[in-house]
């Protein structure tokens, strides 16, 4: 059995380690629980005819899940898949089953409604995302994939998976599937080039969309036409001018709702207004005028109500409703990973969970937690957090958003009161992949990945009693900042080759850098040959001196004389997301299931604690105490008591 020294020598590592030091670990709970919905139809019970709302969540820990809400009631039940993390894809085929395509493991799961049972599990091979599914005119369900961008085809009765391959490369997307109304397939690929392509089943062959089809990206059939966006079009795919239905009045922009539209009844959506229209009718019918504030029309209801999803709520619109009456989805949500954690207010640990938009706080002391609503109207996540006072900061995927909770206030993210986005470095920049920290000037400074499609990052400075946010565009090249930190005189930035729909970027290695805090230039700028990402940058002003992890390498950088520091012995290599500087000369991460303390001067590193599971998280309490997450769990790794 290889040792531990062994592991380490062989990584390339000159080890000097000290022993664990004692203490036990406590488990604090798993606080974490958040739901993250991303499609929904309507089914009806085969036993009593009942009608069911069906969505699907996400759940990294217990799998993708397929919930029933009997809206009626406001009752829910909770399905897990075998597989999959959670779904973008969700339709009813014949045989009353439902097929779910999920993510990040590439399957269509079958869920038999008669059984209320997943019964079957077939994979996508070498993909890891069904995007959504369309029925063509042989029968087979037809799905989109990421990475390989391809489309496959699901045989219903042999569930035997035919892979069509990628029509449009190099895009890595075939983000949307659409059935046209003679059974063939629209295809949609992003983000390389945008391509939108024609499948017909019976030749196996790929066309180009004709004329003005060619620019849209998804619809679906009604009344034996295709309609999307503003537009219909003919078995013939030909555009249909005038028009098949009444448009709503005014000039205002609408458009075709392609949740709640099917075969016999058609949708459209004008700003809060929701019109429906039949074959035969004369005009439009007014269903509801109704602000949904971020949330989506998902479903129609056959006694001619419609449902409408807001983050981890959901409410029924009936005809006439002029206030959306929200409930929470009435299913318990269960522990998810933390995808940040950090210490705030009164003693709190706050994290968040990856996608959903919620936050979360956890007392250590009396283990309680408590999980928030959806902190933007935006789906997503939230990143990472800094405080100042009661206030916490968060930086949040897909708006580019900068948004100000005020902890001690009453929660009103519907009316945009508090929580609230305060500032954005949307649409050019959109992920906070190098978090959020508060200087010593106490503005905050955050790292971001470029929009989908595009190579670059940027470096966002904003003051929190503003919002007024300047944004510095590629500061080290155009790469992704995914590491940031500031002391007194400069802020440094760690990059990485990573970027939104594009493969990692060749030909260049990540690069770290020091900016001047007054004037932003470039002050040193150092590149890591092969290296593809610079992150969990934490620096300690009393020791000056700067730790980050370089492809999981602890590096450290000293700040005074602004250069590497050679000479250090290694420590082992870093498997946590991030690491923390608290202050007290050390630098702590994760390795495996140890949590390590490296002395920033001496280059010694210690085991504190060795935990159940492998380490994800971790921050540092003023008091000294160190907090880990781990999966679902967050654990104290070491007491304040214990700090040496």
């Amino acid at each position: 059995m290889r040792t531990r020294k062994g592991f380490l020598l062989a990584m390339g590592c000159s080890v000097a380690i000290t022993g664990a030091a004692s203490g036990k670990v406590q488990h604090l709970g798993r606080p974490c629980r958040s739901m993250n919905v991303l499609a929904g139809i309507t089914v009806k019970d085969p036993k009593t005819g009942s009608e069911r709302l069906a969505l699907t969540n996400m759940n990294e820990n217990t799998r993708c899940e397929l919930l029933f809400i009997d809206f009626h009631r406001n009752a829910g039940t909770a399905y897990r898949a075998p597989a999959g993390d959670g779904s973008w894809a969700l339709n009813e085929v014949p045989g009353r089953r439902l097929v779910v395509g999920t993510y990040y493991d590439g399957r269509f799961m079958v869920f038999d409604l008669e059984k209320m049972a997943f019964t079957r599990e077939i994979a996508f091979p070498g993909e890891g995302y069904i995007w959504n599914q369309a029925l063509g005119k042989d029968g087979r369900l037809y799905g989109g994939t990421y990475p390989g961008g391809k489309l496959g085809a699901l045989d219903l009765t042999t569930y035997a998976v035919e892979d069509l391959g990628n029509a449009a490369p190099p895009n890595l997307y075939l983000r949307h599937v659409s059935a046209l109304p003679d059974g063939r397939i629209l295809c949609h690929y992003i983000t390389d080039r945008e391509t939108t392509l024609v499948f017909d089943p019976d030749t196996k062959k790929f066309t180009p969309a004709p004329g003005p089809l060619g620019s849209v990206a998804q619809g679906v059939t009604w009344n034996g036409c295709f309609v999307a966006e503003r537009q219909a079009f003919d078995r013939d795919l030909k555009p249909l001018n005038p028009l098949p239905f009444p448009t709503p009045p005014g000039k205002s922009a609408w458009a075709v709702s392609l949740n709640l539209t099917s075969a016999g009844t058609l949708y459209l959506q004008q700003g809060s207004s929701l019109y429906r229209f039949r074959p035969g009718e004369k005009a439009l019918t007014l269903v509801a005028d109704i602000n949904l504030n971020g949330g989506e029309f998902l479903a129609a209801a056959s006694d001619g109500s419609v449902l409408v999803l807001r983050g981890q709520d959901y409410a029924v619109v009936r005809p006439g409703d002029k206030t959306l009456r929200l409930k929470r989805i009435p299913v318990e949500a269960a522990p998810r990973p933390t995808h940040f954690l950090r210490m705030g207010p009164k003693g709190r640990l706050w994290g968040g969970p990856t996608f959903g938009q919620t936050v979360f706080w956890l007392d250590p002391t009396t283990r309680k937690y408590a999980n928030t609503g959806a902190v933007s109207n935006h789906g997503g996540e939230v990143f990472d957090a800094a405080f100042v006072g009661a206030s916490a900061y968060l930086v949040s995927y897909a708006g580019g958003e900068i948004i100000r909770y005020d902890t001690d206030r009453p929660w009103d993210q519907f009316g945009h009161r508090n929580p609230r986005t305060i500032a954005t470095v949307a649409p050019g920049y959109i992920r906070p992949s190098g978090g959020v920290r508060l200087g010593p000037d106490g503005k905050l400074y955050s790292g971001w990945m470029a929009r989908y499609g595009t190579y670059g990052g940027a470096l966002g400075i904003t003051d929190p009693a503003s919002g007024k946010t300047v944004v510095v565009e590629n500061p080290l090249g155009e790469q992704t900042v995914c590491g940031v930190a500031a002391d007194v005189s400069h802020i440094y930035l760690g990059t990485s080759r990573d970027a939104n729909g594009l493969r990692v970027k060749p030909g260049e290695s990540a690069r770290f850098g020091a900016l001047d805090l007054q004037t932003h230039a470039v002050t040193y700028r150092r590149e890591f040959p092969g290296a593809q990402s610079i992150r969990a940058l934490a620096v300690d002003p009393a020791a000056k001196r700067l730790a980050m992890l370089v492809d999981g390498r602890v590096t450290v950088f000293d700040t005074e004389k602004q250069e590497l520091v050679e000479g250090l012995p290694g420590a082992p290599p870093a498997s946590s997301l991030d690491g923390v500087a608290p202050g007290d000369g050390s630098y702590y991460y994760g390795s495996g299931k140890d949590v390590m303390s490296l002395d920033l001067l001496s280059g010694r590193a210690t085991v504190i604690s060795a935990l159940p599971e492998a380490v994800d998280h971790l921050e540092v309490s003023p008091s000294g105490a160190v907090y880990v997450s781990c999966g679902v769990d967050v654990y104290c790794a070491r007491a304040a008591e214990e700090k040496r």
